[in-house]
């Protein structure tokens, strides 16, 4: 199997807002159909979608046996008002509220729970993660109630401190993991938790960008210090699944996740384990 374990259907990985203006007023299977063809084309059999607020990804898990692809979504993100995660969620503003969307979302089909224990990277800056920090006790109840429910949880999360707080809380993922340190490393490896590192982001733009929403230093800064934890990471037998963040800028679905691929191998990284601990994991109990 080729597995993509980090993506969003909804976008096309050139232009966010055009790619969402196809699903106004309800998703697009035209869209849809054409992303899913992208990706069989490029030979992917797996696919795990981060969610969206448009019904794509549920639209696409329906519409996915056709095209031969095994898909699970979480439906939508969800995140605390104020945070990190209007671009594909739902927000809440407690837990009474958290527990109505995990709710919402069983009800609509949802094969885990996707949160958000972080902002995202200054890329323009200097590759700092942009707030959105939530406390482990929050966090912990959170997943908590999600497992509850028979939900495996995904949790976006950068910076080292961010990424110890979501193992503690008994995250089953760290999705993109930017800025984590060996502390952080060593907490994934004891926990059993899995990271999927997102690589093709920052290693697509590097040298070819002339976005001035991304800074070339910024992209090869990141890239040095993930690079390196991911080697760590793998010396301790942390599972790295391959996720391309699909559909994020520079990152066409298909093309993307042969990139993702290509940018493990060149660290010496089979993500095989990674990939079957995320199929085995992430469907509904």
């Amino acid at each position: 199997m080729k597995y993509e374990c980090h993506g969003h259907i909804a976008a096309d990985g050139a232009d966010y807002r055009l790619a969402m203006a196809r699903h106004e007023g309800g998703a697009s299977e035209v869209a849809v159909r054409a992303e899913l063809a992208k990706l069989r084309e490029h030979g992917v059999t797996y696919f795990r979608d981060g969610g969206d607020r448009v019904g794509a990804s549920a639209l696409a898990k329906s519409l996915a046996p056709e095209y031969g692809i095994e898909y699970r979504t979480p439906i939508f993100i969800t995140y605390k008002r104020g945070g990190y995660g209007g671009m594909y969620g739902r927000a809440f503003d407690d837990m009474r509220g958290y527990r109505a969307l995990v709710r919402e979302a069983a009800e609509l089909g949802a094969d885990f729970v996707k949160l958000t224990a972080s902002g995202m990277l200054d890329f323009a800056g200097d590759g700092s993660v942009m707030g959105g920090e939530m406390p482990t006790d929050e966090l912990r109840e959170m997943v908590r109630a999600a497992h509850g429910e028979g939900f495996a949880v995904m949790t976006h999360v950068s910076g080292a401190d961010n990424i110890k707080r979501a193992i503690d809380a008994g995250t089953d993922s760290v999705e993109h993991g930017f800025w984590a340190d060996e502390a952080a490393i060593r907490a994934m490896s004891d926990a059993g938790t899995i990271w999927t590192p997102t690589c093709a982001p920052v290693t697509n733009l590097l040298g070819k960008s002339d976005d001035p929403r991304f800074c070339d230093a910024t992209l090869r800064r990141i890239w040095d210090a993930h690079s390196a934890m991911l080697r760590y990471a793998y010396g301790l037998n942390v599972a790295l699944a391959s996720g391309s963040d699909s559909g994020a800028y520079g990152v066409p679905h298909g093309r993307g996740t042969d990139d993702e691929y290509a940018a493990l191998a060149t660290l010496g990284i089979d993500p095989a384990r990674g990939n079957a601990a995320v199929r085995e994991r992430f469907a509904r109990r």
